[in-house]
Formats: C-alpha cells, structure tokens, sequence
C-alpha cells in the first residue's frame, strides 16, 4: 500500500501544511419527507432469489378506509378503477383455490380444500361500461354479482363455480328467469379480490397479459400515510400483482424511494444503534439502490426485497430513531468523480475490510473507493463474531475438483495461508495433496468453495488478530504549529522542495516526537498515535485425522462498511459523513 508521510519537526519543516476551507457535502440541503420517485420491490416472486410468487395474499388497512384498484402505468403512477371500504381483502389469482393453511400460510392455495372455493368459472351479465359505478350497480342486481376490468373495459359478471358443469347449471338457471349471460372461463392472467376468508368476489381484473397487472392501495381518508399489514410485515405505498407468462402471481410493494430507505435501515440495523450509524446506513443504502439499476426488470420490478439486493422489511421494524436517519439524510448520496458510489456493506469484518477486486475479481480500478483497510474501531463493538469451520479431506479434494484441479491426489494433507491482502487478510492459500503436488488458490475460491463467513481466516489466533489501534474518535488529531489540529487530509496541502503544491489524499502519516498518527482520508477522524498495521498473519495447518479447522472473525464479505464497525465509531464520536468517508476511500457525501 502506498503510503506518504507527512514530516513535522519542532525547528524545521521540510513539508509545510496549510489548511483550506471546504467540506465533504455539496449541494443544499434537502426537506425531510417523500421524495416523490417510487421504487418497485420485489416481495413475492419467483427466481434464484426469490420467495416464491404467490397464490393469495392477504391484505389488511386498519388506519385506513379500505382499499382502492387500479393500475399503475409506465411511469409508476396509480390509476383509479374503484375502491372497497373492506379493511381484509385477499388478491387470488383467477383459477380454483381454497381457503386454507399451507406451508404455514393461511390464505388461498389450490393444494388445499375447504369449504371456501373461489371457482374459476364466471357468468358475464352485461357490459362493457365505462365506469366501476355502473359495472358495480349493474352486478349489484344478481347474487355473488361482481365488476370486473377486462382488457380495459368493465363488465357485470355473476358468481365463482369450480366446474364448467356447475357454471352451465347456473346459467340455464338465469336463462329460465330470462337473463341471457355468457360463459367465461379461467384466464391466465386474470386475478380477482375477494373479501379475505370468504369467496366473495369483489372485483375482477384482467389486463390480457399487456403487462400492467392490478394496483391496490390504502383507500386513505384525509392526510397522513396508510399502512397496509401483509404476511405480518407493515408496508407504505401500494401494491401490483401480476401473472407473468401466466403463472403465479409476482407481488411488488409500490413504495415512494425515501420510505423505501428507512425500511431497509430498520431492516439492517437495530433501531437502538446511535443515529450517526444509522444515517450512515441510510446514505450507503439510498445509494446501493440507485446504483443497482433496474436488476430485476425481467420480473418487472427494479429491486428485491433480500439480502441479494437490500433485506427491507418495509416500515415493520421502524422506530424514531431510522426514521430520523432517513429524514436527516434525504437525498444524500456518496459520491465519487461525480458519480453515485456502490456502496457495498456487510455486518462484520472482523478487523479489516477487504478490496472489491479480491472478492469478486475483476480490476480494483473499476472500484477505486472498495479498497481494503485495517478496521480497529469495529472490535469496539462489543459484538462476538468469531467463527471456526472443520472441512475433511475429501470435501476439499471434492471442491477443489469442481474448481478445475482435476489431478489433484486422494487427500489434502496440510494448508497454508501463503499470502495477505494490503489489509491483512488472506489474499492465497496453498493447500498440498498426498503425492507432494501444491495449490495455490485465491481466496475468493476458498470462501466460495467452503461457504466460509467471512474473508478473515486462518489457522491460528493471530491469523485475525485485530488492528492495533487507539480509543481516538474524530476530535483527536495532530497539532500543527501549536494552533490547528489536523486530523484528516481533507484541506491539507503539502509544499515539496521545489515549491510544488498538491493536495494530500490517500493514506497519510505524520510524525511526531510523540510517534506516528494516520490522518483518515477526506473528514474521517484520526486513528490516534501509535501502529495502526494490518494485523493478520500467515499460518498454517496439517489438519487433524484428516480434518481441517478454519479460525475466522466476521460476518459478511468485507467489502465497504462494516455494519458494526459504523456503530462503535458512533459511540465514539464519528458523524455518519466520518464512518462513509472511512469504509469508502475517497467518496464525498452530497446530493445528485
């Protein structure tokens, strides 16, 4: 790691240091509240990361008046069909489920039978029309009578009968009083609401697989935000259920993109934490969104609701204290050259965070503010996140295989850890078979292949030894000239010999009679005097009756910020702009 030192002497400076004026936010302040942008998430919904897409789903508003359909269209925005005072409703998708318990689930499956059907079959009385009012008034005149939106126009439509034979009954039934209907059959990409528990139809919809899907929202009755209670989580914002491809329904959470940050702060992290971790957790997770893009627009939704993109939760664990970290912080991203960072966090490190380029690969310039570097505030966390794992042989020679080392011997006999990271964490690990032959192996492979919990490990105690380092917070620094003290490089400037002036940034060191102080890059506090080295070393094991033990610490993959690291640097002091500057090298924290 490059590193430039700073020298200060008590007679002569050979260096000169100035101070400038500046600070890390640009931009003027943004008013708490709602942003005005909404973000789709991804709650229920088929794929590698998902939880499946849904049957049924209930729906409950008790702040509310109900809930109101529509549709949103290609700009996020809700359209109005018509609306229920019913606090309970369920959406299904138009084919024969029951009410009933299912892999733990109470709501309506077609795997289960009960004695409330909604049938697939339907009886169409009259229509088109041009209004919910007049469908609804006009299916108001028949028993199980219903509106429904098909293709964009509405129909008075009758009942739910589970067989074609049971709906013909009931429509030469209605021919014999005179009243002409026609068969409808189940739809692929129909879905009706129902009063939850009952198989009372409330409405129909059916937009004949053009994308659009039905919109629910709270049917709020005066000012304030509605919270709608599904699958025991609270949620803002609306709701779209789609059939895609005419399967089950994929179910987001239409929610304005603030909301949607506080959620995913509650969701990560305890709401007890002190507000500078929290805030910092909200600037990293406002930012981590934006960055992603629209992942999962062949689902037709821009980000899910798990730890493959955030874990949110929406606002079922919120408290005062996210809240306001989401408020205090509204619009603030971190920034580098000019651009949103990918903010990148994980719980624990266990001492050292790690670059972008040796987890995933790929050149360490694409992620020049991912870059690696002792932690020694997080053990002040008071959190125990240490971790063993014991492999056999064979399941190393088994994974080894997979990763292309086909001639490998029939057993591992000893690893090593051959190489470390600029943070001190294990960059190669060698692992030698029974015929002498050796592998060395990147140690993305190794937490790949053995699922390990983080990427500091070893085979021995010092291995994740934590950083040196002291109980210096941000208001400790170094005294320049007995009058200003410095303790970041943000607004220093260092003279050369030749009466050249260059910003100091990067990682820079200042000595001193009293020894050596880090100064932490842009506005982070000082690491205080004394070593502040990587830690970590290199060890070895010959394993045991053919078995190996990895010593860990952490939790996560160690690229960007620490979770628990930005809390015990908010017990210490450290404002969130402080904790972002630390784990993201070089990033400023400021509006779009």
């Amino acid at each position: 790691m490059k590193r430039k030192f700073v020298q200060i002497a008590a007679l002569c400076l050979s260096i000169a240091l100035f101070m400038a004026s500046g600070g890390g936010q640009t931009g003027s302040a943004a008013s708490s509240g709602a942003s005005g942008k909404i973000i789709r998430v991804g709650l229920h919904h088929d794929g590698s990361y998902g939880t499946g897409a849904m049957e049924g789903l209930n729906m409950a508003n008790s702040t509310g008046a109900g809930f109101r359909f529509g549709y949103y269209n290609s700009a996020n925005q809700f359209t109005a069909l018509g609306s229920t005072t019913e606090k309970a409703v369920s959406v299904v998708k138009t084919m024969n489920v029951c009410y009933g318990t299912l892999n733990g689930y109470t709501s309506y499956h077609s795997g289960v039978t009960s004695s409330v059907a909604v049938g697939e079959y339907h009886l169409q009385a009259s229509g088109p029309y041009s209004t919910f009012a007049a469908a609804q008034s006009a299916a108001a005149k028949y028993e199980g009578g219903f509106p429904a939106y098909i293709g964009g126009e509405f129909y008075a439509r009758i009942g739910n009968y589970t067989t074609r034979a049971k709906a013909v009954e009931a429509q030469e039934a209605f021919a014999a009083q005179g009243v002409s209907t026609v068969l409808k059959g189940t739809s692929e990409y129909s879905v009706n609401v129902v009063v939850t528990g009952t198989n009372t139809i409330l409405f129909q919809f059916d937009d004949l697989g053009k994308g659009t899907g039905l919109g629910v929202e709270p049917n709020g009755s005066g000012a304030g935000k509605y919270v709608t209670l599904s699958k025991n989580k609270l949620y803002y914002g609306g709701f779209r259920f789609e059939r895609i491809g005419g399967k089950d329904m994929t179910v987001v959470n239409m929610v304005d993109f603030e909301d949607y940050v506080k959620g995913v702060v509650a969701t990560e992290m305890s709401t007890s934490w002190p507000v500078e971790a929290l805030k910092a957790q909200a600037v990293a997770a406002r930012s981590y969104a934006a960055t992603l893009g629209t992942r999962h627009s062949g689902s037709h939704f821009d980000i899910c609701d798990n730890t493959h993109c955030q874990a949110y939760t929406g606002q079922t664990r919120a408290g005062a204290n996210s809240d306001a970290a989401g408020d205090q912080t509204v619009g603030q991203y971190a920034m580098y050259n000019g651009k949103v960072a990918e903010t990148f966090y994980y719980s624990s490190n266990g001492g050292a965070s790690e670059g972008s380029a040796n987890v995933w690969g790929g050149s360490q310039s694409s992620y020049p503010y991912l870059v690696g570097r002792p932690d020694p505030y997080e053990a002040k966390a008071g959190v125990s996140n240490d971790w063993t794992k014991t492999v056999t042989s064979s399941v190393l020679v088994t994974g080894m295989k997979k990763l292309g080392y086909t001639n490998i011997g029939s057993s591992i006999v000893s690893i090593a850890v051959t190489s470390l990271t600029e943070s001190g964490n294990p960059r190669k690990v060698t692992f030698t078979d029974s015929n002498g032959k050796s592998y060395s192996i990147d140690t993305r492979y190794v937490v790949g292949m053995l699922s390990l919990r983080s990427y500091r490990y070893g085979f021995s105690a010092a291995a994740i030894a934590y950083p040196s380092g002291t109980d210096a917070g941000p208001g400790d620094g170094v005294n320049i000239n007995g009058s200003t003290t410095a303790d970041s490089t943000s607004g220093l400037y260092a003279i050369d010999g030749n009466g050249n002036v260059s910003a100091v940034d990067g990682d820079a060191y200042v000595i001193t009679s009293g020894g050596v102080t880090q100064l932490e890059p842009g506005s982070g506090g000082g690491t205080g005097t004394g070593s502040s080295g990587a830690a970590g070393s290199l060890s070895s094991t010959t394993g045991s009756n053919g078995s190996f033990t990895f010593i860990g610490r952490g939790w996560g993959h160690n690229v960007g910020m620490s979770q628990y690291g930005a809390y015990a640097m908010a017990n210490m002091g450290w404002n969130y702009q402080q904790i972002l500057q630390f784990y993201y090298t070089g990033i400023t924290v400021g509006y779009m």
